[in-house]
């Protein structure tokens, strides 16, 4: 493949919906660990990788942030079966938002290679893949419980695109789109040179949003023609 783009995607309020169902399994697995009754209650979400969300409540209960990192191989393994557990009983409704499902397919018939930069623990991410129906979108994936900041997970995310794709050319920083909802996703592209796209259907006002300074920003992604010419432009 020469040329194209290395598109990556947020998750949640950018590809899909998920109405809580990640900070319902995570207060649960903290209740059922180690007694911590709403344990994410005070925490924000938006932008964090899991990993920093799971510190902070380690911190908010007195604990160092080291405990935290040393158990979370344990964690996160009940958390993946708690979100999973929830998807089956139908505990919050998952959606792709309006949209996605028609621009991934389109993506495919373009010049580029279509990824996640989530920070979702990757079980976490698939599980809500699955329930929303976009399970089969995804080239590579850069996902919270890889790197320590979600700054670290670009870069990640392109060496899996250059060791799956021939190229004569590898791809870049300025090759990759990052799309999100969140300032934290345009200051992963502004931190390697890379082009962002803000979307005003998660958890950051467009007011927010455009204060980020995005190359372009969307309402949503609806219109699958003014999608693409903002992801390829």
């Amino acid at each position: 493949m020469v040329g194209g783009r290395l598109v990556l995607f947020d998750l949640d309020g950018t590809l899909l919906r998920s109405e809580g169902l990640g900070r319902m399994a995570l207060d649960a697995v903290f209740r059922n660990r180690y007694g911590w009754s709403n344990a994410t209650r005070d925490v924000d979400f938006a932008g964090a990788i899991d990993p920093e969300i799971v510190a902070q409540v380690f911190v908010q209960h007195g604990q160092d942030a080291a405990r935290a990192r040393a158990e979370e191989r344990g964690f996160f393994a009940d958390y993946v079966a708690e979100l999973r557990r929830l998807v089956r009983a139908g505990a919050r409704p998952c959606r792709a938002l309006p949209g996605v499902p028609a621009l991934l397919a389109r993506l495919r018939h373009e010049s580029v290679v279509p990824g996640l930069l989530t920070g979702n623990v990757e079980g976490g991410a698939l599980a809500k893949l699955d329930a929303a129906g976009l399970e089969r979108f995804h080239e590579v994936g850069a996902f919270g419980d890889e790197a320590r900041t979600r700054e670290a997970l670009l870069p990640l995310a392109l060496r899996r695109a250059n060791a799956r794709r021939g190229r004569r050319r590898p791809f870049v920083a300025a090759d990759a789109v990052v799309v999100g909802d969140t300032p934290r996703d345009v200051a992963v592209a502004r931190a390697h040179g890379a082009r962002a796209i803000a979307v005003a259907t998660g958890f950051a006002s467009r007011e927010a949003l455009e204060a980020a300074g995005p190359d372009a920003l969307l309402d949503d992604l609806g219109c699958v023609e003014r999608s693409v010419e903002a992801l390829l432009s």
